[in-house]
């Protein structure tokens, strides 16, 4: 029987529709995927920046916020958020995230919480790609090392004393990483230069 146009064409037609189809269907997938990775990363990254918010705050921390560049604190080309936290309408302090820390295998980033008068209300690592049992321990599953920050201020430890212990700093370093903990520690000394010196203006 010979083949017409119309049952050549049906089967390729067939396939196209499918083809097109399945090209959509893979599209709104892939959609979906991304969206629930975004909203799951986020939702974690705000738990525990939840953790070092200067309160207690009832306004919503996580949407009144500004964004900052500052090279000379925070690194050529980096923003910033600044989360602001308010009781009643009075600030109480703010937390600063991502904070970068040039380590030695790479960015770690930091959230970090200072209250209105310069004190540090807690700093957390969020990212870090640091070796295992060397500058990993940075991380707060790994050990105490990020909460020798709380409650320090520059009027407890004066500015020229943000360094480890072994360059006649104030800070122990993580054994066998002390590229990683200066580099931390410098983040946030950097951190509290640029929170004294926006002063009020982070409020408005």
């Amino acid at each position: 029987m010979p083949h017409t146009k119309t049952t050549i064409l049906l089967p390729l037609l067939t396939l196209a529709v499918l083809a097109a189809g399945g090209g959509l269907l893979l599209d709104y997938v892939n959609n979906l995927t991304r969206d629930d990775i975004s909203n799951n990363r986020r939702a974690a990254t705000l738990q525990v920046l939840r953790q070092i918010v200067p309160g207690p705050d009832n306004n919503d921390i996580f949407h009144d916020l500004i964004e900052i560049t500052e090279p000379g604190y925070f690194g050529k080309g980096r923003e910033v958020t600044v989360f602001r936290s308010r009781e009643n309408g009075d600030a109480l302090g703010v937390v600063y995230y991502p904070v970068i820390a040039e380590a030695y295998n790479g960015p770690v980033e930091l959230g970090i919480g200072v209250s209105l008068d310069g004190t540090i209300t807690g700093v957390r690592v969020m990212r870090e790609q640091e070796t295992e049992g060397l500058g990993a321990e940075v991380y707060q599953q790994k050990s105490d090392w990020i909460l020798t920050f709380n409650g320090l201020s520059f009027s407890q430890v004066p500015r020229d004393q943000w360094n480890v212990r072994s360059e006649n700093g104030y800070f122990d370093q993580i054994s066998g990483a002390t590229i990683t903990s200066r580099s931390v520690i410098n983040a946030v000394r950097n951190t509290l230069d640029y929170h004294h010196l926006a002063g009020d203006n982070l409020y408005k």
